[in-house]
């Protein structure tokens, strides 16, 4: 089947009628006039009764319509014309609006409480302190802090365990120093005692020279005595 052309003009503001742009627009025109005469107070509220009046809606409606020839043909145009004039295009229409500000409600909900049961995950895990926050940390962004608890925490894991490594090092270094450094200073001191030993040592070579004299006195005396005899 050959694709229809795009919608027609016609088309586009029938279906902008049907699904009521007219009362959108003039919600919207509401809170427009309701912001710009809190800023400008010194204009006059009659000024802005004629804000978005039916002229103004039509010349919006023209804006909208090569939008809408732009991605919808015209037979996908009779097929939303025909749903919308439906009863339930109609209720879609009616409940649409209260139904996306419950979804957006439900949505915000949901985001808070998934938030929550991932803090407490990484609570449990120890990736996160009591408040919810990175350990001596300020706490992040949303987004980056889940995504960069686990690289934090790995990193700090590798640097307590080259810490032990490094002590260890040092340690065995500095034993190998010391006793270098100790023989030095105990050879030097026995240099110097050395002359009081020697000295001592001499002490005792007069007192045996002395001891040898006695001996040589006694031999002499004996032989008197045997030619006594």
């Amino acid at each position: 089947m050959a694709a229809s052309g795009p919608a027609t003009e016609d088309q586009v503001r029938q279906l902008m009628e049907v699904v009521g742009v007219g009362k959108m627009l003039l919600q919207m025109n509401t809170q427009a006039v309701t912001t710009l005469q809190q800023s400008m107070p010194c204009v006059k509220p009659e000024f802005w009764q004629n804000y978005m009046d039916d002229n103004q809606t039509q010349l919006f409606i023209g804006r909208l319509v090569p939008v809408w020839q732009h991605h919808f043909t015209s037979d996908e145009m009779d097929g939303l014309l025909k749903f919308y004039r439906s009863p339930l295009g109609q209720k879609v229409i009616n409940e649409m609006p209260t139904t996306m500000a419950e979804a957006n409600q439900a949505g915000q909900q949901w985001s808070h409480d998934r938030s929550e049961q991932m803090v407490n995950e990484l609570k449990q895990m120890g990736t996160l302190d009591s408040t919810g926050r990175c350990p001596g940390k300020v706490n992040p962004a949303p987004g980056a802090a889940l995504a960069g608890g686990a690289a934090v925490k790995a990193t700090e894991t590798e640097a307590d365990e080259a810490k032990p490594a490094a002590k260890s090092t040092s340690h065995a270094k500095t034993p190998a120093k010391k006793p270098a450094a100790k023989p030095a200073p105990k050879k030097t001191t026995p240099a110097h005692a050395a002359p009081a030993k020697a000295s001592s040592s001499k002490t005792p070579a007069k007192t045996e020279t002395k001891a040898p004299a006695k001996p040589e006195n006694k031999p002499a005396s004996q032989p008197s005595g045997q030619g006594g005899q």
